[in-house]
């Protein structure tokens, strides 16, 4: 009886120890099937704790008029780095921009690009121009620099320059563009600046940004002296159609394109746009059925530029006032520079480049008078013959 007991306490014992072992396994299976998600939980709450013990930044950008101005403001605990976007225009009526940055807190405003003078920021393919860092995750299309006069198309030394203020309580930098209209470009434009904030100490990898789009509205398209026609291709650019007269005194019309621009219908065509469809489709009238004698010397096309001029003899104007229509197309661009869509998630700031217009003029050839016609010594002798009737009349009363 002793040694059965002795034997079911070593039996009860060995199945205690089983049980333990089993216990064990099943934790051990348990464990190695949850890792992947313990690790993650793990390494959640070490990003958290990382992320409470920084302070982020975050940018705000506001514009009345023409003026934006960009605040930078220490965030609470854990918020990340923002990017602020906010877009004003420019045109023949408002020609200054101003770009105004401020920080309450120690640390440092760079303007983009920097330093912001000559350059400024296209978005475009990416190629090999210095690049403008605005936060984007890149893309076939970048952000680059490139001379503000070549945006605008003007021989003129544009750029900004810093007007910054001695201040003390904040730091502050302002950046100030002053455009002549003759500046205006002959389409409308668009162009990027901004200016990002570091704190004190080491860099963050995405600092705070603040990024403004400058639309830049066209100039119109104008008729000068000497009937000198400047076409424009702004959507603003041709809200009327051009008015030229030309008579025996005045008998040449110039009508420059720029170089954006394409002459329709082409010098070399002998051909003219019906003058009832300012839209310059209906193009293929003819100009001999208006100008008996006209031949396509008469049109000109001198280098440099791209201007065309058309001169009509005097002894060729028609005997009744005629009209025709001709003007300037806009070229296509390439796909990867069309109009040009940006969209921010935060303010939902949309910018633009408008669909460009056609530049159109009707052009009014006035009657020559039976005088244009004759020879100068027939109209001497008219004249002479006049004088003499004159002096008969005036003797005659005496």
């Amino acid at each position: 009886m002793e040694r059965t007991g002795n034997m079911q306490q070593r039996l009860g014992g060995f199945k205690s120890q089983v049980r333990k072992l089993m216990a064990v396994c099943i934790g051990g299976i348990l464990l190695l099937s949850s890792g992947q998600g313990l690790a993650d939980s793990l390494h959640e709450g070490l990003q958290s704790l990382s992320l409470k013990s920084q302070v982020g930044v975050s940018s705000k950008v506001d514009v009345t008029g023409t003026h934006a101005k960009c605040e930078f403001s220490t965030a609470g605990a854990g918020s990340s780095t923002a990017v602020s976007k906010q877009s004003l225009t420019l045109s023949k009526g408002s020609l200054t921009a101003t770009l105004e940055c401020t920080a309450k807190d120690g640390g440092t405003i760079s303007s983009i690009p920097n330093p912001l003078a000559g350059n400024v920021c296209v978005t475009k393919q990416k190629q090999s121009e210095t690049p403008c860092n605005f936060g984007e995750n890149g893309g076939a299309a970048a952000s680059v620099q490139v001379p503000l006069k070549d945006v605008l198309g003007t021989t003129s030394a544009v750029q900004w320059m810093n007007t910054t203020a001695e201040q003390k309580a904040i730091q502050s930098q302002k950046w100030t563009l002053k455009l002549n209209e003759e500046d205006l470009p002959i389409s409308d434009k668009t162009f990027d600046v901004g200016c990002t904030y570091t704190t004190t100490g080491k860099a963050a990898a995405n600092p705070a940004v603040c990024q403004l789009t400058v639309n830049v509205k066209a100039r119109a398209s104008s008729v000068a002296d000497e009937n000198v026609v400047t076409c424009s291709y702004g959507a603003e650019s041709n809200s009327e159609a051009l008015k030229v007269d030309m008579t025996t005194t005045r008998n040449t019309v110039t009508i420059d394109c720029g170089s954006e621009g394409t002459l329709n219908p082409a010098a070399d065509s002998a051909q003219y746009c019906n003058p009832q469809n300012k839209d310059l489709d209906d193009c293929k009238k003819k100009f001999v059925d208006i100008l008996p004698n006209f031949v396509i010397s008469w049109w000109k096309t001198p280098t440099p530029g791209n201007a065309s001029i058309l001169t009509i003899p005097a002894a060729d104007f028609p005997e009744s006032e005629q009209q025709f229509r001709l003007g300037c197309v806009p070229n296509k661009a390439p796909q990867s520079d069309s109009q040009d869509t940006r969209v921010d998630n935060q303010s939902q700031v949309q910018s633009r480049t408008s669909a460009p217009t056609t530049c159109s003029v009707l052009v009014t050839v006035k009657a020559a008078s039976s005088a244009s016609y004759a020879s100068p010594s027939l109209q001497t002798l008219i004249a002479v013959s006049g004088a003499a009737v004159v002096s008969g009349f005036v003797v005659a009363s005496l």
